[in-house]
């Protein structure tokens, strides 16, 4: 017969002490994993590997909460330096908010008018005139949401 499975009370201090050291170490590889670095004693390139793919779960999360981020040029890419720049310790609706206030910061000449059309759906402005592809648009804010019309050439 087989001896039956410990039960809780049978644990030593030394055995909670070990678990609760193997738990910190856990916990420092992913979030060294999470803001790109190579965890000591690990695979340098499986563990950057891991990381661009936890770092592209964040993106999609960012993606999955507002779907107009992917009307930024370039938005992926973009996303996934910024998410390896920063600590993930909140939620995907904060990593967007960061995002388009990293974006702010770090913007070019394509971006003034993405920005102005997050600044729509955010409600910080009421209306912005922006290119989608060739075609210009009015964006405005409306009770519900958000409208967009194809705009009159100047």
């Amino acid at each position: 017969m087989a001896d039956p499975a410990p039960s809780d009370q049978d644990e030593t201090p030394s055995t909670e002490q070990a678990r609760s050291t193997l738990a910190a170490r856990m916990n420092a590889v992913v979030h060294g994993l999470l803001r790109g670095e190579v965890p000591h004693g690990f695979d340098e390139l499986r563990s950057r590997e891991t990381a661009r793919i936890l770092a592209l779960k964040r993106v999609d999360a960012m993606a999955y909460v507002r779907p107009e981020i992917a009307l930024l040029p370039r938005w992926r890419p973009r996303a996934v330096d910024f998410v390896l720049a920063t600590p993930n310790d909140h939620c995907a609706h904060w990593d967007w908010q960061m995002f388009v206030e990293w974006v702010r910061d770090h913007s070019g000449s394509n971006d003034t008018e993405w920005i102005s059309m997050i600044e729509v759906f955010t409600g910080r402005r009421r209306r912005a005139v922006v290119r989608f592809g060739n075609r210009r648009h009015y964006v405005r804010r409306v009770r519900r949401g958000v409208r967009s019309t194809p705009a009159l050439p100047l």
